[in-house]
């Protein structure tokens, strides 16, 4: 289940991103994490599997017409097809007349879940 990010999600939120290797410098983390609470168009969402756990996060920027999914992290055992699929269509839910994108390190992510999608 898609959550939107809450301040007190913050230590979760980070351990997930810690996941990420260029974010592991905990100055690095936490400058990013400002910058995407500086923006409305920048939103971070968490999700949230049937155990109630918090697995993954997403953070995204939001355009005009499109939604570009900028970080994707999920811990090392949940790292399924199944459950970045399920969190990227409920992006895709979330803001139903927007293009989904990724950055050169996700698209392939987003491709994938576009064509399993359309299939």
């Amino acid at each position: 289940m898609l959550v939107s990010y809450r301040s007190d999600y913050e230590k979760i939120t980070m351990g997930l991103l810690s996941f990420i290797p260029e974010l592991k410098p905990l100055t690095r983390l936490q400058k990013e994490m400002q910058w995407y609470l500086k923006s409305e168009n920048r939103p971070v969402y968490l999700w949230r599997n049937e155990d109630d756990h918090f697995i993954g996060v997403v953070c995204c920027e939001v355009g005009n017409d499109y939604v570009l999914i900028r970080r994707l992290s999920f811990t090392p055992t949940n790292r399924t097809g199944r459950e970045i699929f399920a969190l990227l269509t409920a992006i895709n839910e979330t803001y139903p007349d927007k293009r989904l994108m990724g950055t050169m390190d996700n698209q392939p992510i987003v491709t994938n879940w576009r064509r399993m999608k359309h299939a």
